[in-house]
């Protein structure tokens, strides 16, 4: 059976699995056009590409610099803040993990779906009970709702996407820090997970991390550098959060990719005015065909509601969505679409126009 989405370890359920699709009908990942993961249409700077490739060759024989000075330097420039409160990870993921950790001891972990199954899997990997409410409802069309972290006794850390995954709406800057001060005036610690940030400027709240917010940022997504693994927290206390790391977290060939993106502002400028662009025109072909509803969205994919069944039958025409059935609050007739080239984004308006 062909599925729109995939199950993992922990109960946690992501798109990016073109390799269980090709199990499933016998052809080559490459041949598949895949929807289901969110990466950059425009793909990996060559430089970055050509600083991995050249660390991959001279630094492989010896280990990372155990504090990633350079690392560390080059992430805190493109974010606007000190070194001393970047933490370097293995991808976004890995920042979540350690956020948990160290932020969500001596009670329960909020997170605010319907949203990325991570948080969920990182509570319960610390040892903290996930408490799931619904912050963004269909029925008011996936907008915020501040009502969800009213009541925040007993929680000691919340998790909040912005741009939040699947829905793809975004928190202004202004309004996510209302959202902070509640949660620090409970006592709890607000992790935002900025992994699509890149593509929305101006909403990050990196430069204002404190004791009661810190973020979560991924390299991968923007820099389309996902098979390399790299990412980082920002904290106020990076020398606690780097003590519940394994030594050499981030290999050489991802952090010179790293040191290289984050020094690239042409790629970064470029890369959001073409995503919006492509955004607006998949939404608008998406719109067009009957049956469909797409929402907006800040980031590069779009959330969609049409007929139940769609991403199995086209993953059997080899195009790939990602199924939101898992995510509570949506339901097995939402799918999210990445935000891909024109022609790609043609393929697929035209493959689901053929199936419904």
């Amino acid at each position: 059976m062909v599925r729109g989405w995939a199950q993992h370890p922990g109960e946690r359920h992501h798109g990016a699995h073109g390799n269980l699709v090709s199990r499933s009908l016998d052809v080559r990942v490459g041949e598949l056009l895949d929807f289901s993961q969110n990466i950059n249409p425009l793909g990996a700077p060559t430089g970055v590409l050509e600083a991995a490739s050249q660390a991959l060759y001279e630094e492989s024989a010896r280990y990372p610099d155990l504090e990633y000075s350079s690392l560390r330097g080059a992430m805190a420039t493109y974010l606007g803040v000190p070194a001393e409160r970047i933490v370097p990870t293995n991808g976004g993921a890995e920042a979540l993990f350690l956020a948990a950790k160290a932020g969500g001891t001596g009670g329960r972990t909020l997170v605010l779906e319907p949203t990325f199954s991570e948080y969920a899997a990182a509570a319960r990997a610390s040892g903290t009970e996930p408490v799931r409410r619904v912050a963004r409802r269909r029925e008011e069309g996936f907008g915020w709702d501040p009502t969800a972290i009213e009541d925040l006794e007993g929680i000691s850390l919340v998790f909040l996407c912005n741009p939040n995954n699947p829905t793809g709406d975004a928190l202004g800057h202004d309004e996510l820090l209302e959202v902070a001060a509640s949660v620090r005036d409970s006592g709890a610690v607000l992790v935002v997970d900025e992994a699509f940030a890149d593509f929305a400027p101006g909403i990050s709240v990196a430069k204002v991390v404190d004791e009661g917010l810190w973020v979560a940022r991924s390299f991968t997504k923007f820099f389309a550098i996902p098979g390399l693994r790299l990412g980082c927290l920002v904290c106020d206390d990076a020398r606690h959060v780097q003590a519940l790391q394994p030594s050499w977290p981030v290999n050489a060939v991802a952090a010179a990719a790293g040191i290289a993106a984050a020094a690239d502002r042409d790629f970064a400028e470029a890369s959001v005015a073409e995503v919006a662009q492509l955004r607006n025109e998949l939404f608008r072909a998406l719109n067009a065909l009957p049956g469909l509803q797409p929402f907006p969205g800040a980031a590069n994919f779009l959330l969609v509601r049409g007929p139940e069944g769609l991403p199995e039958r086209l993953a059997r025409q080899g195009v790939l969505v990602r199924g939101c059935g898992p995510f509570e609050g949506l339901g097995a007739e939402y799918f999210r679409v990445a935000v891909r080239s024109t022609e790609e984004n043609r393929r697929l308006v035209a493959a689901i126009r053929e199936e419904l």
